[in-house]
């Protein structure tokens, strides 16, 4: 998974940091979810996977994904981390796509991501649940992910600058 020009203990350290920041971004995220419709969370935790698409590797993103779940596994429970790993994985899978492939703007990527999230926490929570009716939480959910999603796009294409000289040292290529 270690990129090639990359020592392993800077990567071992990198990944570290990026765990550690997505943890934190989905504990600020537990505490503003007070004040947001059920089920509801910012993204905040995203801005770091996309960034790790975007900088380190799709392997090394697809791990944080991964980690991340298992950490809302492990401080939320079982449902939690389900629909967490659910939801990140389809966001995760939509977001390199589109990164890789399209030359859309990280906002229209981010609002994307945003709803392939949602979708995939409402494809969880139908097999959960084991009924349909979840999907009726769907438009709410869209409408939602366009805001949040907009808003994760704005902070990454703000932040990913300083992240690259600072943090990541130029982009990967390729």
């Amino acid at each position: 998974m270690k990129p090639k020009n990359m020592s392993a203990a800077r990567y071992a350290a990198l990944m570290g940091l990026l765990f550690a920041l997505a943890g934190a971004f989905n504990t600020l995220e537990n505490l503003l979810s007070a004040f947001l419709p059920a089920g509801m969370r910012i993204g905040l935790s995203n801005i770091v996977i996309m960034a790790a698409i975007l900088c380190i590797n799709l392997p090394s993103a697809a791990l944080l994904v991964i980690l991340k779940a298992t950490l809302v596994f492990f401080t939320r429970g079982l449902t939690a981390g389900g629909m967490s790993l659910c939801g990140s994985m389809a966001a995760f899978l939509v977001t390199a796509l589109l990164f890789r492939r399209t030359k859309c703007s990280y906002i229209l990527i981010s609002v994307l991501g945003a709803i392939a999230h949602s979708a995939g926490q409402l494809c969880a929570a139908w097999v959960i649940l084991g009924t349909a009716y979840v999907f009726a939480y769907a438009p709410l959910l869209v409408f939602a992910s366009v805001g949040t999603g907009i808003f994760t796009g704005i902070v990454l294409k703000t932040v990913l600058p300083l992240l690259e000289a600072r943090v990541f040292r130029g982009r990967k290529q390729g």
